[in-house]
């Protein structure tokens, strides 16, 4: 029997070697993953925080009823995640551990499939591995991932990245097979699940750079129904948040503005994954006299100034040319082109599937490096040591700060201010809130005086924040100090003359103060509005009868009695 000839025995060795490190890395991304888990276990107590998560869960029929596809909620049409949380409502209604819990699950499930997505797109294993260690344990990842309200964002991301799996499969097959339609549907799922899901076509086209596959008419035609799915999900999502009044808000800010806006944001993005400190729930743009900082001015330059370069150098080290298109496709529909509700958009959340573009660039660093200048790959390795414990540090940190409303927001004021005096706003509302559950009689009254203060506050930052003087208002008139009540909800009802309940607090503070014509047209008011408010007729009813006309009093306590069945 002849010999193998050394070359040949030499490439069965290097084939058998590569198959072990990819099999041994397969392994570790699986650890990875329960690594992801058990971080993110760290905050299973956390609790719901104001912002959003009730509206989100408990308050939402669609959950509640599991009601899935009939409704609007928070500006959004997700149905795939109202599903998923209806099943941790099923298991715990507002328990808040269980939405925790599935959020961590779904995360460690992308860490999972990210790996075998890279492995697809041909990164070496190890290199793999690294960019899944970042995209677990980035904090920039800890807002999509404990808050339960973001919770859209990794599951969106996991049907987007089974959809990248079988779209990279199909590549390799003849036709449109199994993989294809397996593609599109996981998109819709995404979809379904989240409206930044449509990005996907882009995406698609970033792979195929990066895979070295040409544009032809073939890879032009198999995206279209990707870009007609994605097409009607961008104009529903227009629909929902018009129907949440999220496009009505208005924003003191020019073409330009905007244009700096956008630019600074990416470059914002960029030193956060690379420098992972300062996290906040908001990163408010702030102008000073009319002027931005000389950041804004400058951030144009450089992100022109890096994609130019990374284009420049896409022959020589092509992931940093693909990982910066991988990015920017995936963030492009979330920068703050426009103001959407209360936050101008810009937030730790949109860089959670496009931060997988930068950490690819990191972690093919050692590669390029050891090409370049070896002497200096060492040094390289150190750093990405530094940055990865500094990451784990950082991230359990910061999911300690999601334990409650309070927290939360107390850190975000210390690290990027009050964002316009909606901190103290919110804060006051969570003080506020917390009255209602405490038994001790002096723990309440400190929280009504926290809650009093950060709406006082709020007002003085920014005497627009209508909603402050709404909730002092219902203060005030708890604590018995009725005037002030009717001051603050004059100054809520004139901007807001809809607001049934709050005619109805205003109502019962003027009957205190016996101005028994003022509370009539209240709770008349109240009736008008909300023809089955029940408590108005008895209010009314009361008043009349003070006001010593006993008929239209009897009259309303009569329509009181037979509504609720009170006896007296």
């Amino acid at each position: 029997m002849a010999k193998q000839k050394p070359a040949k025995v030499e490439e069965k060795k290097q084939q058998a070697s590569e198959s072990q490190i990819t099999d041994s890395a397969a392994w570790w991304s699986f650890v990875l993953a329960i690594l992801s888990f058990l971080v993110f276990a760290t905050g299973f107590q956390n609790g719901m925080v104001s912002m959003d998560d009730h509206s989100a869960t408990v308050d939402n029929p669609a959950v509640t009823e599991f009601n899935l596809f009939g409704h609007f909620n928070l500006g959004m049409y997700a149905p795939v995640t109202w599903g998923v949380y209806g099943i941790a409502y099923m298991m715990g209604k507002d328990q808040a551990f269980w939405y925790h819990l599935l959020s961590a699950l779904i995360h460690a499930l992308n860490v999972y499939f990210l790996f075998r997505v890279l492995r697809l797109m041909s990164l070496p294993a190890m290199s793999a591995l690294l960019v899944c260690f970042l995209f677990a344990l980035h904090p920039i990842q800890v807002e999509a991932v404990s808050w339960i309200a973001a919770m859209s964002t990794p599951l969106a991301v996991l049907f987007m990245l089974l959809s990248y799996a079988y779209y990279l499969r199909y590549r390799k097959e003849e036709g449109f097979g199994m993989s294809y339609w397996l593609s599109l549907g996981f998109f819709v799922l995404a979809a379904l699940s989240k409206s930044i899901a449509v990005s996907v076509p882009l995406s698609l086209f970033v792979l195929d750079f990066w895979m070295g596959r040409p544009i032809n008419r073939r890879s032009v035609l198999e995206k279209a129904p990707f870009f007609v799915l994605a097409l009607g999900f961008g104009i529903l999502t227009l629909y929902s948040r018009t129907l949440a009044s999220h496009l009505n808000t208005p924003a003191d800010f020019t073409f330009f503005d905007r244009a700096l806006m956008i630019f600074h944001t990416l470059a914002f993005y960029w030193i956060k994954l690379l420098i992972p400190q300062g996290f906040s729930i908001w990163y408010p743009f702030v102008k000073t006299g009319g002027i931005w900082p000389w950041t804004y001015y400058a951030a144009p330059f450089m992100v022109a100034g890096v994609y130019w370069g990374a284009y420049r150098m896409r022959g020589q080290f092509p992931v940093l040319w693909y990982g910066l298109l991988f990015y920017l496709v995936h963030v492009v529909f979330s920068l703050p082109y426009a103001t959407f509700g209360t936050f101008e958009l810009r937030s730790d959340r949109y860089n959670y599937l496009g931060s997988v573009g930068i950490f690819a660039i990191i972690a093919s660093l050692p590669g390029y490096i050891k090409a370049q200048k070896p002497a200096w790959e060492g040094i390289f390795w150190v750093l990405l040591g530094i940055l990865g414990l500094g990451c784990l540090v950082q991230t359990v940190n910061r999911i300690k700060d999601w334990r409650n409303t309070v927290v939360l927001i107390n850190r975000a004021i210390e690290t990027s201010g009050d964002n316009f005096g909606k901190a103290y706003l919110w804060r006051g509302m969570e003080y506020g809130d917390s009255v209602g559950r405490m038994k001790d009689r002096k723990l309440a009254e400190q929280a009504v005086n926290q809650a009093v203060s950060d709406f006082t506050k709020a007002l003085s930052i920014n005497p627009e924040l209508y909603e402050a003087y709404k909730y002092r208002g219902g203060l005030y008139g708890i604590t018995k100090q009725y005037a002030q009540s009717v001051a603050d909800l004059n100054a809520y009802l004139s901007h807001n003359p809809t607001d049934a309940e709050y005619f109805y607090n205003r109502g019962l503070s003027q009957l205190n103060l016996r101005h028994l014509p003022d509370a009539i047209s209240d709770f008349s008011q109240t009736i008008q509005l909300k023809p089955d408010f029940d408590r108005a007729y008895k209010a009314r009813g009361n008043a009349y009868i003070l006001m010593g006309d006993s008929l239209k009093g009897n009259a309303d306590l009569e329509i009181w009695r037979n509504r609720t069945g009170a006896t007296q």
